[in-house]
């Protein structure tokens, strides 16, 4: 089983992602301030609508904050 930092990065490399990808990191934002935030099909938004963002440019962006590179 993977942990929460190799699944985030996985998920940060990768170009594809899942369904349990999508509800993973809905649970993690939401847990992070992002209380309305909503992720399906690959597609973050934030504030629950508005401009989407990738699933892969969100993790890399937690990644980055991560180790400190933001």
């Amino acid at each position: 089983m993977l942990s929460v930092q190799e699944w985030l990065n996985n998920l940060a490399d990768s170009d594809s992602s899942t369904e349990k990808d999508s509800t993973m990191l809905q649970n993690m934002l939401r847990r992070v301030g992002y209380s309305n935030a909503k992720v399906t099909y690959g597609v973050v938004y934030l504030s629950g609508y508005g401009n989407p963002e990738s699933i892969h440019k969100v993790a890399k962006e937690l990644v980055n904050i991560c180790e400190g590179k933001q």
